[in-house]
């Protein structure tokens, strides 16, 4: 076993055993960050519904698993992936009673969140080396893998990764699989798109994005594409999706309920936000969340989107093909711009979606993508091309290093209390917001790090701004004239990349207005 993994690292160039250095460098990092984070946003909730289905399965209760894994908000995906971080909680819960509510369990999920993210980077490597040379896929990596919005979910229990997951495996299948590749492999690409919708209905846009790839498949080569071979691309993964989608339709009526009743529900649930800003969305959060980077990235890749739909007609035309690996870069930049433009038209004009940063998680490889081959494009001398990456390589660290920096910074009321004893719902006497809405969401409480452990419940403390504060259409301060403040901090929501994620511009700008805080307040 040895001797094979070291004849894999000497077969690898320099650069790539550096990256993969610096990749296990940026994985630890990552670890380092989780610890707290979790349940600070509603849909984390999902989370603990898939583990009592677990316990469910785990006890032979299959239909009371089915019935949990169903109820998650179309996501029945998510509450099937979700069983292997939530075997590691159970074998801490059986080794050490270790809560699986609480904070230090919750670094399962967390950890098993950093390795999802990490195999996505090395998704993202093959599918942008069978496009680029070594030096630019490396760049786009670390590009990509710089992004806030790349990290920003790694300490939350939420399915946005995970779907990409799918996708880009699926992607990378598609494209590496022979144009006269055999029906099963195709069927397997739309198997995997399915699971990725499945896990988050919100990426819709990625089985889309395949079928796109599939159909201009044929014009890679001499060959008719009217020749039926031809068509085994988008018949395989129509064939694999509908087959999934159908199968998890008869196991939610076993359940009592309907998955695609559930997913059209969802559907018009998605209306947080604001639908103004259905075309400007994706510029403010490049611009305020990534900075300088952000904003060169949507700069390259517009001028990568122009090079690609220039000369894109031409490949369906002309009589001389051009090569597959030609087309399916171009497609994918293409088709990547055709699908933000039909979400963003269906936010502003249609007022069926809103964006959310979440959205445009889905979206940032293909940004990367566009940039790169705008790049390729002016680094035609080999010293020139060697700079370039370089200076991108800088950039990428110096981003990364700020975001690492100012994420550390952030805290979040479940992690607050639970640092200060606040272990038990009865300890609270009351809550209180800067919202002026009274139906804002309250937090629930980790609990003990022990199962079982005893808590004091006597109430003691007064909690301001112990909620997921939205919506938010005003600011109310709290008075705070009886009692002592125990501990004080800024509430999450200050950190820029979360005001994306579901708070109009108003309110965002309302965030960053006013001080809220997170208080604690004793007797």
């Amino acid at each position: 076993m040895l001797a094979r993994l070291r004849h894999r690292w000497q077969r690898l160039g320099r650069p790539q055993r550096w990256a993969l250095l610096v990749g296990l460098a940026v994985t630890l990092i990552r670890l380092s960050l989780v610890g707290k984070g979790t349940m600070a946003f509603i849909d984390e909730r999902r989370y603990i519904t898939a583990m009592l289905g677990l316990r469910e399965l785990c006890a032979g209760h299959g239909l009371a698993f089915l019935q949990a894994i169903h109820s998650m908000g179309a996501r029945p995906g998510d509450g099937l992936w979700r069983v292997i971080p939530g075997l590691g909680q159970a074998a801490l819960l059986l080794g050490f009673g270790l809560n699986p509510n609480a904070p230090p369990s919750l670094q399962v999920p967390q950890a098993f969140n950093v390795l999802v993210i990490s195999l996505n980077a090395l998704l993202l490597y093959k599918i942008y080396r069978r496009f680029l040379g070594v030096g630019l896929a490396l760049l786009g990596v670390a590009l990509y893998s710089s992004l806030v919005n790349t990290n920003v979910y790694l300490r939350h229990l939420l399915p946005y990764d995970h779907a990409l997951f799918f996708f880009l495996w699926a992607l990378w299948l598609l494209l590496v699989t022979p144009q006269n590749g055999r029906l099963r492999r195709y069927v397997l690409v739309g198997v995997l798109a399915s699971i990725s919708y499945a896990v988050y209905p919100g990426y819709f846009m990625g089985p889309a994005l395949l079928l796109m790839v599939g159909a201009t498949r044929p014009f890679g080569q001499q060959a008719r594409p009217a020749q039926p071979r031809h068509l085994g691309a988008v018949f395989g993964q129509l064939l694999g999706l509908l087959g999934v989608l159908a199968f998890l339709e008869l196991t939610a009526r076993a359940a009592g309920t309907s998955y695609f009743a559930s997913s059209r529900y969802i559907a018009g649930t998605i209306l947080q936000g604001s639908f103004a800003e259905g075309f400007s969305f994706i510029g403010q959060y490049y611009w305020e969340v990534e900075k300088w980077l952000g904003a060169g990235l949507l700069l390259l890749f517009g001028a990568g989107l122009l090079m690609c739909g220039r000369v894109l007609p031409a490949f369906f035309s002309s009589a001389d093909r051009t090569s597959a690996a030609s087309i399916e870069v171009r497609t994918l930049v293409v088709g990547a711009f055709a699908t933000w433009l039909g979400y963003a038209c269906l936010v502003a004009l249609g007022h069926q979606l809103v964006f959310y940063g979440r959205i445009l998680h889905f979206f940032a490889p293909f940004v990367v993508l566009g940039a790169l081959v705008a790049l390729q494009a002016t680094a035609a001398r080999p010293l020139l091309a060697r700079c370039m990456v370089g200076v991108g390589l800088g950039v990428a660290a110096v981003s990364f290093a700020d975001f690492v920096r100012a994420y550390r910074q952030v805290d979040y009321p479940c992690d607050f209390v639970y640092r200060h004893g606040i272990l038990d719902v009865r300890q609270i006497a009351a809550i209180q917001t800067n919202a002026c809405e009274q139906n804002v969401l309250t937090y629930r409480l980790f609990g003990p790090a022990i199962r079982n452990q005893p808590t004091r419940p006597t109430p003691r403390y007064r909690l301001v701004n112990f909620a997921y504060l939205y919506p938010l259409t005003c600011y109310r301060p709290v008075a705070l004239h009886t009692g002592r403040v125990v501990a004080a901090t800024p509430y999450f929501m200050k950190y820029t990349p979360y005001q994306f994620e579901g708070h109009s511009k108003a309110e965002r700008e309302m965030v960053r207005q006013y001080v809220i805080d997170f208080v604690i307040v004793g007797r």
